[in-house]
């Protein structure tokens, strides 16, 4: 009797210890979902759970220290790497992360042998091969960095980055002769590469050839794959062109974009004094100067046109900071002497005459200022970045050109591959449910979609709960932090405890677990809804867009490079000194998910509300991604009669008339796009009218 009585218990712990590792890896998953949609903080949330249970596996510290490198945290993301190889140091991907947060952080000798490490143990990997190649570059180790690049070519030989770094090593060598040799090949293989763009026209402004610098400059701004400091380094090319209102224009753009772009503002601001826009200069100087209090250069322009407007006593205090830094600064005291001069400071005014007839006669002074002179005789219409010469005041700020060299990042969805990714021609995501509203840096809230559907649904929600969250529609996902998600998390154990079997609150706690990225049981609660009330339509949409998230996240796990080693760790024993481990209980979901397919879910959606402009773009969006293009054709004019200003809808079917070789019907859909506030369309439409 008391061996089978043994062999049960047996039984019932392997079950238990089953149990528990389903357990911790759908905790892993969930986290690995939240990395894939950018929801970094909501990752680390899981797989602290997951560390704090089985603090021996490698796994969790490997995602966590992905997470932290997405969120500019290096230091953090090197002790998680380098905790994932203390556990297991067959981890090639932790050598990458790792030695990517040595790069961010400029220890490029670290980061070098971590790269080299890592290829040891995965000699094929484009990422290690990639970064490993940039950081010689950094390193200034030229002929190391060609091998590597070359290297790259060996396992892929059509690999855009490595003849864009044999070009950029050619160019930081001054050859250019060979790097323009390099470059022709990067085009050969692909007409369409902007960095290999960005590289010709850094070449064509070391010569002077404007002309030719800003045509490349133009190229790629046109492929809709701008950042600011392009358009700054178109603006100095026009500058040198005398193209100033061209110039001023380029200027604001990289501001609207970077609103603390300095040689952006600093610039703009040098181009309206000479235009006679001083007010406007003023208010640049003045954002300059909350950026950088110490920037003495700008500071005296200011006074300089503090003075020309009449606020005398304002442009006295900002000479009087000059050139108490600049004490030998004459042109300043001269300047000083005539505002003191003005304001009836008589005596003060005599004191700077005196001061600059002193320096005059000074030897020290009068050598120095001779070789100013010597190198402002040489003709220069802009300064460097790191110029700070007082006697430059009134030069531009001329900055490096960008060559297309990223800075350091990871990403999962390349299969650990870092590189320049252009923005191609996405089309504009599923609308979906939210609490949380986006606002970027200049204040402006994220696009928010109205309906009367969800406007009833949201009044019957709050009058049963006054405190009851309001439900939103969106495109954008917001990236959520600590009060987001402790407020989720709150929100979730309220509903679940008061145990009620109401459609509305299985809706609202599935919305939860969607934003939290536990797309399982946000499609279980949907599911249950849907169960008590089949005519809430509104939990079709939602269950709808958490299947195809789903499906994305599992998708982007299958491409994820895997070794025998990190399959053994999902594999560990749930068991610590021989002592097994409890796991928290989670809620009771079935060990395979029923399936919906998101396609039945928005039919039966439309059914119920034939009206919902949403529903159709939803599933035009669907249709698109499987290839059906007359069928998204139709969705998205259905969405469009049904809401003329619906943007994201003109905007995805201008890409579809586009890829359809229907220009004019795109900019068309693309022009009504922008009108309706994605300014991004105007950047596609230049590109594809080229």
């Amino acid at each position: 009797m008391r061996k089978p009585l043994l062999l049960a218990l047996a039984l019932l712990g392997a079950s238990s210890l089953l149990r528990a590792q389903i357990d911790v890896d759908q905790v892993l998953n969930i986290g690995r979902n939240a990395i894939y949609f950018k929801d970094y903080i909501v990752s680390m949330g899981y797989f602290n759970q997951v560390i704090g249970l089985r603090p021996w596996m490698a796994e969790p510290y490997l995602y966590r220290s992905i997470a932290k490198i997405s969120l500019d945290d290096y230091a953090g993301a090197s002790a998680d790497a380098s905790l994932a190889l203390e556990r297991n140091p067959l981890l090639s991907r932790a050598y990458l992360i790792r030695g990517i947060a040595h790069l961010a952080s400029k220890e490029y000798q670290a980061a070098t042998q971590d790269f080299r490490q890592g290829l040891s143990l995965s000699p094929a990997d484009q990422g290690m091969h990639h970064n490993l190649t940039l950081a010689l570059l950094e390193e200034k180790k030229y002929q190391e960095a060609d091998s590597a690049a070359y290297q790259m070519l060996r396992f892929s030989p059509k690999s855009r980055e490595a003849y864009r770094f044999l070009a950029q090593s050619a160019l930081e060598r001054q050859d250019t002769l060979l790097a323009q040799q390099r470059i022709g090949q990067l085009l050969e293989l692909d007409s369409t590469y902007s960095p290999a763009y960005l590289l010709r026209a850094q070449i064509a402004a070391a010569r002077q050839d404007y002309s030719s610098s800003i045509r490349d400059l133009d190229y790629v701004i046109g492929r809709g794959s701008a950042s600011a400091s392009l358009y700054v380094n178109r603006a100095i090319m026009r500058y040198h062109q005398n193209d100033l209102r061209g110039a001023m224009e380029d200027y604001s753009e990289a501001l609207r974009l970077s609103p603390s772009e300095r040689a952006a503002l600093n610039n703009r601001a040098l181009l309206r004094m000479q235009v006679g826009e001083y007010s406007l200069a003023i208010t640049d100087w003045d954002k300059l100067l909350q950026l950088e209090p110490k920037n003495h250069i700008a500071r005296y322009n200011r006074a300089l046109l503090l003075e020309r407007v009449g606020r005398l006593r304002a442009a006295l205090s900002d000479l009087n900071e000059v050139l108490r830094v600049y004490p030998i600064f004459s042109e300043g005291f001269v300047a000083r002497a005539a505002l003191r001069q003005r304001l009836g400071d008589t005596k003060g005014a005599t004191q700077d005459q005196l001061h600059v007839f002193d320096l005059s006669n000074n030897a020290r002074y009068r050598k120095q200022a001779t070789q100013q002179a010597k190198t402002n005789s040489k003709p220069s219409k802009t300064r460097s970045e790191t110029d700070e010469a007082i006697e430059k005041y009134g030069l531009l700020v001329e900055t490096k050109p960008e060559t297309g060299t990223e800075r350091p990042s990871y990403s999962s969805q390349l299969r650990g591959r870092v590189q320049d990714v252009e923005q191609q021609l996405q089309p504009k995501q599923d609308v979906h449910l939210s609490y949380f509203t986006e606002v970027d840096k200049d204040g402006n809230q994220s696009r928010i979609f109205y309906s009367s559907l969800l406007d009833q649904l949201n009044s019957r929600l709050r009058q049963r709960d006054r405190r009851a969250p309001r439900i939103l529609l969106e495109e954008r996902s917001l990236q959520l932090g600590e009060k987001q998600i402790q407020a989720l998390h709150a929100d979730i154990r309220q509903l679940s405890e008061l145990g009620e079997d109401q459609a509305e609150l299985y809706l609202r706690r599935g919305i939860d677990y969607a934003l939290l990225q536990d797309l399982d049981q946000a499609i279980l609660d949907f599911t249950r809804a849907l169960s008590i009330d089949l005519k809430l339509s509104i939990a079709y949409l939602a269950r709808a867009a958490a299947s195809v998230r789903r499906s994305q996240a599992l998708q982007s796990r299958q491409a994820e490079p895997s070794t025998s080693t990190e399959q053994q760790l999902i594999r560990s024993a749930a068991t610590v000194g021989g002592q097994p481990i409890t796991v928290p209980s989670a809620p009771r979901r079935p060990s395979v998910l029923l399936e919906h397919p998101p396609l039945l879910d928005l039919n039966q959606l439309l059914q119920l509300a034939p009206g919902f402009a949403y529903g159709y773009y939803n599933r035009a969006n669907l249709y698109l991604r499987s290839g059906e293009q007359a069928r998204a054709l139709e969705d998205y004019n259905k969405a469009i009669e049904l809401n003329a200003s619906f943007a994201e809808a003109y905007f995805n079917r201008g890409l579809l008339y586009y890829a359809q070789g229907k220009v004019a019907e795109g900019t068309r859909d693309l022009s009504r796009a922008g009108e309706l506030g994605l300014y991004e369309a105007y950047s596609i439409i230049k590109r594809m009218n080229q």
